[in-house]
């Protein structure tokens, strides 16, 4: 995605809980007016990195009968070298979504393989040290959550912290979270997963650009995905049924030192080059080796044992 499309989900009118009211006092400006503000970010030595919720699957719903009603929300913050935090439009909003039916051992079909919920966009800054996260998802117990109100209720709260730097991330996610948590009255709810996905810099591969991470615990697998919003290039995603084989190609060759990310949700799907995707295992990051570049010259082909969406990324090396 380049900037015009990372600057239509940061203008978006329609996020859950953005009133017009708000969208005015928190400075939120048309998409042409934010892709100006993040070009003027822009370093000609490093891309905008955008954080995506790219898949979950849910393990146990906790209810006894039936299929759980799942919500979830998210909280962004940016952390730089001295601790400190600030808010700002162009980081995103808190964000979320309304409850989704889904039972046990089940994919929730409601995040799209292809254009996956956007959490949080790194900015080009060298003083930005650590991206962090702090990640709610409910099973829905008691009177229907309304998701929409709540996050009105925490973006008021986001909106009221002070615009000047604040001494860790935890005085952005305690009061958002608090006013979320009471809208919701989230204490009737059982909670699968709340939790701080944390993201720092690194030394050769910033903040983890091309690649996707995970948070894992017994309810509940989410699937994070760091896409530099310059470079990165997506395959698919490509429906697979049983025997069904996809030659996986990008505009550009696989070099050495690029990043290849492959996810499979669904059935398990055989990367020729790369080994089996399964529910247990359904990504694999990979750093293109030289030996490697011949072999993949024309691309790798993936087979499906059965229906499943595939979904691969490749980000090339620096420059």
């Amino acid at each position: 995605m380049k900037l015009e499309g990372l600057a239509s989900k940061l203008s978006d009118i329609n996020q859950l809980g953005l009133t017009p009211a708000l969208r005015e006092r928190l400075g939120i400006a048309n998409a042409d007016v934010t892709r100006g503000r993040l070009m003027a970010q822009a370093d000609d030595a490093r891309s905008h990195l955008g954080v995506y919720l790219l898949a979950a699957f849910v393990v146990d719903d906790t209810d006894a009968w039936g299929d759980g009603e799942i919500y979830w929300w998210c909280i962004p913050a940016m952390v730089g070298a001295d601790g400190q935090v600030r808010k700002n439009v162009l980081h995103h909003l808190p964000s979320g979504a309304a409850p989704h039916k889904v039972g046990s051992l089940e994919w929730m079909s409601n995040i799209s393989l292809g254009e996956p919920p956007l959490l949080a966009v790194i900015p080009p800054d060298s003083d930005l040290k650590t991206c962090a996260l702090r990640l709610g998802f409910y099973d829905d117990d008691g009177k229907p959550a309304d998701i929409e109100a709540a996050m009105k209720s925490g973006l008021e709260a986001w909106a009221q912290l002070s615009d000047q730097s604040l001494p860790g991330q935890e005085q952005i996610f305690l009061p958002v979270r608090q006013a979320i948590w009471t809208a919701l009255n989230a204490a009737e709810d059982d909670i699968l997963l709340e939790q701080d996905w944390l993201m720092r810099k690194g030394e050769s591969v910033p903040f983890g650009a091309g690649m996707i991470d995970s948070l894992i615990n017994a309810k509940i697998r989410l699937y994070l995905l760091v896409r530099d919003e310059q470079h990165t290039e997506q395959f698919g995603p490509v429906q697979l049924h049983k025997g069904q084989s996809e030659t996986v190609r990008f505009s550009q060759p696989m070099r050495s030192g690029g990043r290849l990310a492959l996810f499979a949700r669904g059935a398990d799907v055989h990367c020729t080059s790369f080994g089996d995707l399964s529910s247990d295992m359904p990504f694999q990051n990979r750093v293109i080796l030289g030996s490697q570049e011949a072999q993949l010259q024309q691309g790798f082909s993936v087979v499906g044992n059965g229906p499943a969406k595939f979904i691969a990324f490749y980000t090339p090396p620096a420059l």
